[in-house]
């Protein structure tokens, strides 16, 4: 006699986690980075789903945006940990790679990390989006800083972070030149946007650059 196993149900966080940041910038009262719970399909659909926005990411990132590529995404996020053996952690237990910016309490955006392996495993790629609406106002300069110290601090084998932006996204260059990010090449023709060609700039960040940046600051009178 055969017997039929049952699909486990994959269940989202039901409760809101607590932040692994809480920052408060002079321009902003609150900024939070947290990791994503059930509550958020609904913003995250709401302020993902632009043409702007998915010009600016690659082709996973879809437009239309629905509900339904929210809650998928939340799936996806909630259960992106590192792996301890190829990126141990300061607590020696993996952690989420991807997480809400959350900005007097509203969900603005996302940012998260994607591990690169064998012999770039001691890299991470970084990657970020804001909703319009809070485009210009230094939300992801902040966040991008701050985030970056926390990667720093929780993952001590990191030495790299790089960045991929397409060569027309200027804001973007902009952000990651303010927090240290070095452009280190041009990937040309590299990527595919509909039906235009562009290419794909690279930008690099070293532990040794960012730890060289703070005894500077520090130095300062």
């Amino acid at each position: 006699m055969s017997t039929s196993q049952k699909t486990p149900v994959l269940r989202l966080p039901s409760t809101p986690p607590p932040p692994i940041l809480t920052l408060t910038p002079k321009t902003h009262t609150t900024i939070e980075i947290r990791p994503f719970n059930i509550f958020d399909a609904r913003p995250v659909a709401r302020i993902a789903n632009s043409p702007r926005i998915a010009s600016c990411m690659r082709n996973t990132f879809p437009y239309p945006y629905t509900s339904k590529d929210a809650n998928h995404w939340l799936l996806i996020a909630t259960r992106s940990y590192s792996d301890p053996e190829t990126k141990p952690t300061k607590s020696g237990k993996p952690l989420l790679l991807d997480y809400a910016i959350i900005v007097n309490g509203v969900l603005v955006g996302d940012i998260g990390l994607k591990p690169l392996w064998d012999v770039e495993s001691d890299t991470f790629e970084i990657g970020y989006w804001l909703g319009e609406e809070f485009w210009g106002v230094g939300i992801m300069t902040v966040v991008l800083k701050e985030f970056i110290a926390w990667v720093w601090e929780q993952f001590p084998t990191v030495r790299r972070l790089e960045a991929m932006v397409f060569d027309f996204n200027e804001g973007s260059k902009k952000v990651l030149s303010k927090v240290g990010f070095v452009q280190e090449g041009v990937k040309r023709e590299a990527v595919r946007k509909g039906d235009k060609i562009h290419d794909m700039v690279v930008f690099g960040l070293l532990r040794r650059e960012w730890t060289t940046q703070v005894l500077s600051v520090s130095a300062e009178p």
